[in-house]
């Protein structure tokens, strides 16, 4: 199964309050994965294109002095087995991902990830307009690497 759009939480203002925009992606995935373990996967080896996308960001912010995003995953805000929100706050815009996991039955769990962002002005407008068609793919992308197979390293 693939991740799929949902309906928003209703939290989302609790979680950052005059929020701006918000989307949610859910999948179901193995029984017992929490919210700490999807993030662990989600920061794992991300694919080539995705840590590309990501430097690129990174290189064009510092010419209007975004702040980065370090290594493969965002600070830690608050986090349970349940429940993990990582983000920070900029000059342009503030953003939440918060990842939730519920079990479903014995063998399966429902992992969702929220975006949740708040624009200051015209260039967080323009930020999010310019990268919302990516933000959708690596929604999406991340949560399906929760079902992705594990693969062994090759042997040399």
């Amino acid at each position: 199964m693939n991740a799929a759009a949902i309906a928003t939480p209703p939290d989302c203002g609790a979680v950052l309050p005059g929020f701006t925009f918000a989307d949610s992606y859910a999948i179901e995935a193995p029984a017992g994965t929490d919210a700490s373990a999807a993030l662990r996967i989600f920061a794992g080896a991300a694919p080539g294109w995705m840590k590309a996308l990501l430097n690129l960001r990174n290189t064009l912010g510092k010419l209007v002095g975004l702040k980065p995003a370090e290594g493969s995953g965002f600070p830690v805000i608050s986090q349970s087995p349940e429940r993990v929100c990582v983000g920070f706050d900029d000059w342009h815009l503030d953003f939440r991902v918060v990842t939730t996991a519920e079990p479903q039955h014995p063998k399966v769990s429902r992992v969702t990830l929220t975006t949740i962002v708040r624009t200051h002005n015209i260039a967080g407008r323009t930020y999010l307009a310019l990268i919302m068609p990516f933000h959708r793919l690596i929604a999406r992308e991340t949560l399906n690497r929760l079902n992705a197979p594990v693969t062994a390293p090759a042997r040399r």
